[in-house]
This record gives C-alpha cells, sequence and structure tokens, in this order.
C-alpha cells in the first residue's frame, strides 16, 4: 500500500477517463442525457463509460482493491484500499459545453478513509494535478502550494449552494461573504474548485452536500499542497469530512471563513441534530 504507487495508478485511470469524456464531448450532440434526482441533477452516457474505464484501469493494476464510483456503486474488495470515483464531476457544465467539470480518482484506506493517494483532471482546461499522502501535491511537474493569504478581503471563495434545504440558506451565505471577501464564484464542480485552489486559481473553497467521490481526491491536493480541510465543526487533516460540508483554505484563513459561515448554518445544524442554537 504504498502511496507513491497508488497515486501513478490515480493519474493513470484519470487520464484515461478524461480521454474518454474528451470524446465524447467532441460528440456531444449524439450524447445521451438523463435525470436523476431531478432537472439539475444529470447524468449522461460519459459519466458511465468513463467510469467505466476508470474502473478497468484500476482493476486491471489492483484486482484485489474495492471501488465505490457515483454511477457504478460500490464495489467490495479483499484489500486494504477502496477506490472513489467521479467520473465526471460537473456533469451540467460538461453537458453545456462549459469548461468547470472533472474527472476525480482518489484512494482511501478502507478501514479508517484515509486519503492515500489522487488525481484530479480538468480536461476542458488541460490540466492534472495529483496528490499523494506525504508526498506533496503536483501539476506539470511542480509541487503545489495554497495561496499564501491571510487577508479575507483579498480572498476569492468558491462556494456551492449544499444539497436540500441547505439550498435555502445559500442567499444568507453569499451575504455573509460578499462583505467580507474579494469575491465569490460558484463555478460548479467540488473537485475542480478544489484542484483550483491547491493550484491558486481560488484562495478558499466552501462546498456543503457533498459526496465522498465529489472531494476526496480533491480534500488530498489541499492537505498535500499546506492547506486546511475540514466542515463547520473543525479540521479534519488527511480525511474528507463525514458531514460532506467541505470548508478548504489557506491556514490562516481557514478560522475566519468558518467564523463567517457558522452562524449561517447554526439554525439547520440544530434542527438537524435536534438541539437548541446558542442563544
Amino acid at each position: 500500500m504504498d502511496p507513491a504507487e497508488l497515486s501513478a495508478v490515480a493519474v493513470a485511470a484519470a487520464r484515461a477517463g478524461a480521454a474518454v469524456a474528451m470524446d465524447w464531448r467532441r460528440r456531444a450532440g449524439s450524447l445521451q442525457v438523463r435525470h436523476k434526482a431531478g432537472p439539475s441533477d444529470l447524468v449522461s452516457q460519459a459519466d458511465t463509460d468513463t467510469e467505466e474505464t476508470i474502473r478497468s484501469v484500476i482493476l486491471g493494476r489492483r484486482p484485489h482493491d474495492g471501488i465505490l464510483g457515483e454511477e457504478g456503486g460500490s464495489v467490495a474488495g479483499t484489500g486494504e484500499v477502496t477506490w472513489v470515483v467521479d467520473p465526471v464531476d460537473g456533469t451540467t457544465n460538461y453537458v453545456y459545453g462549459r469548461p468547470d467539470w472533472a474527472v476525480s480518482v482518489a484512494a482511501v484506506r478502507a478501514d479508517d478513509q484515509a486519503l492515500l493517494a489522487g488525481a484530479v483532471a480538468e480536461p476542458a482546461v488541460g490540466r492534472l494535478s495529483w496528490a499523494h499522502l506525504g508526498g506533496g501535491a503536483w501539476a506539470d511537474g511542480e509541487r503545489l502550494h495554497v495561496p499564501d493569504r491571510t487577508d479575507l478581503a483579498h480572498t476569492l471563495v468558491e462556494v456551492n449552494w449544499g444539497r436540500g434545504r441547505q439550498k435555502d440558506d445559500a442567499a444568507q451565505m453569499v451575504a455573509a461573504l460578499l462583505p467580507r471577501v474579494r469575491d465569490v464564484r460558484r463555478g460548479g464542480s467540488a473537485a475542480a474548485a478544489l484542484a483550483q485552489l491547491a493550484t491558486g486559481r481560488a484562495d478558499a473553497v466552501w462546498t456543503p452536500g457533498l459526496s465522498p467521490w465529489d472531494c476526496a481526491a480533491g480534500a488530498l491536493l489541499v492537505h498535500e499542497a499546506g492547506g486546511t480541510v475540514g466542515d463547520l465543526d473543525g479540521p479534519c487533516p488527511g480525511r474528507f469530512p463525514a458531514s460532506g460540508d467541505v470548508l478548504a483554505a489557506p491556514p490562516a484563513l481557514w478560522g475566519p471563513l468558518r467564523e463567517l459561515l457558522l452562524p449561517v448554518y447554526t439554525a439547520r445544524r440544530a434542527e438537524a441534530t435536534g438541539s437548541r442554537p446558542p442563544a
């Protein structure tokens, strides 16, 4: 279970998946698209074909590992590693021909979900970033470092609206951030947003309501690039938050951003747990 070896597998799988997704993108007129949970939750033939390719690469090199994929579900393994795969994170962007979508492949330790290796390909912009535990985060042969920001006023924050009732808090969340930060962006792909933070194209990320495949590889990229990753309960270094609410930022900004966001979601969190919000 060498993280460097796992990283090589993640890169190979992400590259192969990106090639399939880009091939379908060039034939977008024949792409079959359907709804999953609703009009905003799309899945395409490209998603399923890309995931099949990724699974084939992984199992060809590591046949005993498990795989958890967004489209293909879970395949139990007998080894110590589970692969967490999102073939096209940002399918709506993909279908509309917008560039913010990504292919995300991560290896996690099966018993405790520790992040071991990961790769995020952003094919529409020609970027591939990867990391492994203790080995740093890399892209184009250069080691990555999260932006050295200390001032909220100069911070560009990538966000999403969350899932379900979290969307009701989105306007309040933006209102809490905008007066204090440089600006907010909503790209539409959590994996791409985390890769953008690791590569200096964003300064922070707040993306509530994620599934493991959305954020596993990106969370490792940020962690290995020197950033802090967690949720509103606190940092969770080396893992993706079990809550699915991902706050990622340079260490100096993580706490101040949490303090801005926490009041927005306190009432909702208290309601979900049956506790009372602080007076």
